[in-house]
């Protein structure tokens, strides 16, 4: 199975393409530095160099593609974006024009605000204001996968993630964290992510991954 990974160089998506490669697959993995990092030396695994901003630069890249992963992000830049949005959209665009289905991408636990775990007094008077410009795209990005009910899409919300070894525990939850859940390393969202390539436990829905 061959799948292409939007966010390859940053610290999440760094580790989906170690788990993707344990796991087997063919990855094409898409980074706009790919040099500003070291990959694995794997015949399983093509780096390119691209942005998802324009389109141009990977569709053509689509054509043996089965599942589509993006780890996009904006890391500590809290500046207006549409990274999440537009680049969803581009994304989605180009799979439905060489007929891939699957989509995987990450939003956050912490923008809901309907989510009775994340709205502590940090969370509301720090986070969500500090982080208010990449939430709110990330709310149109879960908007816009809503309405392409013809993509088999899986928006993952991670609660804060850490750099620690993984444990290979975690709970899931739809749409809320799981009760007490505040944090996942990102080894262990990595595997999470990997095991829904072939898995439609979650399609459609919106899983919230946590300790």
């Amino acid at each position: 199975m061959n799948v292409f990974l939007f966010g390859a160089s940053g610290p999440t998506g760094l580790r989906v393409v170690d788990q993707l490669l344990t796991s087997g697959y063919r990855v094409k993995a898409m980074a706009r530095n790919p040099e500003s990092c070291s990959f694995p030396d794997s015949k399983s695994l093509t780096v390119l160099k691209g942005d998802v901003m324009q389109p141009d630069t990977f569709q053509d890249h689509f054509s043996d593609i089965d599942v589509v992963i993006s780890t996009l992000g904006t890391g500590t830049n809290r500046k207006p974006t549409n990274i999440y949005s537009e680049g969803g959209r581009n994304m989605m665009a180009a799979m439905k024009k060489f007929g891939i289905k699957k989509l995987i991408v990450l939003t956050a636990a912490a923008f809901d605000t309907s989510d009775p775990q994340t709205n502590t007094f940090i969370v509301k008077a720090i986070v969500r204001q500090l982080f208010k410009n990449i939430y709110t795209d990330m709310e149109m990005l879960e908007k816009l996968l809503e309405e392409n009910t013809d993509i088999d899409w899986i928006c993952i919300r991670p609660t804060r993630l850490t750099s620690k070894k993984g444990t290979g525990k975690y709970r899931t939850n739809l749409n809320h964290s799981p009760k007490g859940g505040r944090k996942i390393s990102r080894k262990d969202l990595s595997k999470f992510i990997v095991e829904q390539v072939e898995s439609d436990e979650y399609i459609h829905e919106k899983p919230v991954v946590a300790y």
